[in-house]
């Protein structure tokens, strides 16, 4: 099927079917989720990937450092606000990292947040990349900061895109 110009076909293949046990979206390709097979990861471990259309095929890098440096962590402190009224309470989110940068050549906001108030912490590490006209975000979530980043990594490089330029 032909693409129009100025459109970006994205697909994240489950870089390992022995390892991980994925679901798509009934209804949309746009999204899916994978869980490690028992005994296959470090860690229990599931990763969410989205796919939606970006604002911009080209993000200014001083909105995206913005962007990661005031808007998240004021997003983090009102989901901490939200959930101390909540029904829930002793629930906490943290902040650990988040900044603007490059991720397979493409600009990305990378970010890595803990959960705290179940049994164990669970941390997330997540990347939101603008490759084109697509906008991907994946999302690792592990009770092992390292291997919720290290899964990150791994859907990533698995992302394949296809770009039709717009027309000059």
């Amino acid at each position: 099927m032909a693409q129009s110009p100025g459109t970006t076909r994205v697909l994240v293949r489950n870089p390992d079917v022995g390892k991980w046990a994925g679901s798509r979206n009934f209804l949309s390709n746009s999204s899916g989720q994978y869980v490690c097979r028992p005994l296959a990861c470090p860690a229990p471990s599931k990763v969410t990937v989205r796919i939606s259309n970006s604002p911009t095929r080209s993000p200014d890098r001083q909105a995206l450092a913005k962007y990661a440096n005031q808007t998240i962590p004021a997003a983090v402190e009102q989901a901490n606000q939200n959930a101390a009224s909540s029904m829930t309470p002793g629930g906490k989110i943290e902040r650990l990292s988040s900044n603007a940068t490059q991720v397979r050549g493409y600009p990305a906001i990378v970010q890595e947040i803990r959960f705290v108030g179940g049994k164990e912490p669970v941390y997330m590490s997540k990347v939101t990349l603008f490759a084109k006209s697509a906008l991907v975000d994946i999302a690792s979530y592990s009770p092992s900061r390292e291997t919720a980043r290290r899964n990150r990594d791994l859907f990533a490089g698995a992302m394949q895109v296809e770009d039709v330029p717009l027309a000059r």
